[in-house]
């Protein structure tokens, strides 16, 4: 036991031991988590818990095994650990660095970019924080600002895909799609296992509705990472945009599969449903959605929908009112919900349903063209293009890219 014990420390101190060079020359990309890894990563938290009961003060292992928590996606316990390094060392930027890291992981953007902004006023001079500057600043639409952290960080690596990704990002956003796919493109020949730069390529691509090119770019990120949701997800959105409804919802049904959080390949998988009137089926996605975010957009006013063809009057009628609510403007809810109500009306009344009339024809047409769009799951918006397919860019600076196979 004492043997197994020393190899450990010896693994978990060479590994530690190479985060301490200077980062500026460390260009090297580290693969991706392997099962191997995962399993060293479970060892080294034992081992620091450990440590960490005999030495409760010692804020470097709190941030060591924040570090671990993070490779083993168990985010609630790195967060809580890192703030416990916080609380004994205040002024590292370190441990801030690693605290936004955790933060724009959970989505918690404000908090992350505030986080970011202390590590760079304690000079935590790398080009880590330089990129996750960059990408938080243009989430906050500050595009000069992200500009400049991601030029200072390439300057700083210059052979870090990732910082080649958020650049990317940053053209798409600013107009130039061309553009931001040579970079993500080039994000992938300098770190080929990168997954964001396969979701947003075949996500961009399939915007542009060049549906061989995302297919290939889905199928090339699947060979490294088959069990990637978001990767599953991107692809039933692309058969989903083809209009081919079998082949989305088998992709939506694999994204939910290895992500049950994926909450987004439920909503798609519901409209689906709805689509095809397997009601109960739809209406049980469009509840996992509301259960993980209430306001995710149409949520409301689809749950309603599904309610109301089931025969729910008193579940449409609520979320026909909350959809309302949420939006005075909401034309189609205001609508649903007073003739919901009126059926509900002779229901009670004379016990049986009102008149038909053309409303209800037109609902159904309506509900023929349910939108597939996800708009709070996608980190990037591109309009799509007209049938001529004319790029109307405000400076595409690569006119004549070629897309390599």
């Amino acid at each position: 036991m004492k043997a197994f014990t020393y190899i450990v420390s010896i693994c978990l101190a060479l590994s530690w031991a190479g985060c301490d060079g200077d980062e500026r020359q460390s260009t090297r990309i580290p693969p991706p988590p392997s099962e191997d890894a995962l399993k060293r990563a479970k060892i080294g938290v034992e081992y620091l818990s450990a440590i960490i009961q005999r030495s409760p003060r010692n804020s470097l292992n709190y941030q060591k095994r924040a570090e671990l928590y993070i490779e083993l996606r168990n985010l609630s316990g790195a967060l809580e650990d890192i703030n416990e390094a916080l609380d004994i060392s205040p002024s590292n930027g370190l441990y801030l660095l690693t605290k936004a890291r955790i933060l724009r992981q959970l989505k918690r953007y404000d908090e992350a970019l505030a986080a970011a902004r202390r590590a760079e006023v304690l000079q935590q001079d790398t080009p880590e924080l330089y990129i996750l500057l960059g990408d938080l600043t243009q989430q906050k639409k500050q595009y000069r600002q992200a500009k400049l952290y991601l030029s200072k960080a390439l300057q700083m690596a210059p052979y870090e895909g990732e910082a080649y990704f958020y650049t990317g990002l940053l053209d798409v956003r600013q107009g130039d799609t061309l553009s931001g796919i040579a970079m993500m493109q080039r994000a992938l020949e300098l770190r080929p296992r990168f997954v964001p730069a396969y979701v947003e390529l075949t996500a961009i691509h399939t915007r542009l509705r060049d549906y061989i090119q995302a297919k290939d770019i889905n199928n090339q990120g699947l060979r490294y990472f088959p069990k990637e949701s978001a990767l599953h997800y991107t692809r039933g959105l692309m058969y989903h945009t083809q209009k081919r409804l079998d082949s989305a919802l088998i992709s939506y049904r694999a994204a939910i599969r290895f992500d049950s959080t994926n909450y987004a390949a439920d909503f798609q998988a519901g409209i689906i449903y709805l689509k095809w009137n397997s009601l109960p089926l739809a209406i049980q996605c469009f509840q996992k959605v509301m259960r993980f975010n209430p306001k995710y957009p149409q949520i409301n006013f689809l749950l309603g929908t599904a309610y109301d063809k089931h025969g729910n009057l008193e579940g449409a009628i609520e979320q026909y009112s909350l959809a309302a609510q949420a939006d005075a403007a909401d034309w189609r809810s205001r609508g649903r919900l007073y003739r919901a109500q009126q059926r509900k009306y002779y229901l009670d009344t004379y016990g049986t349903l009102p008149p038909a009339s053309p409303e209800i024809a037109a609902e159904a047409d309506e509900d023929k063209e349910l939108s597939s769009n996800a708009p709070d799951r996608e980190r990037v918006q591109i309009n799509i293009l007209t049938p001529r397919l004319e790029l109307k860019t405000k400076s595409d600076s690569l006119r004549s890219l070629k897309i390599r196979q």
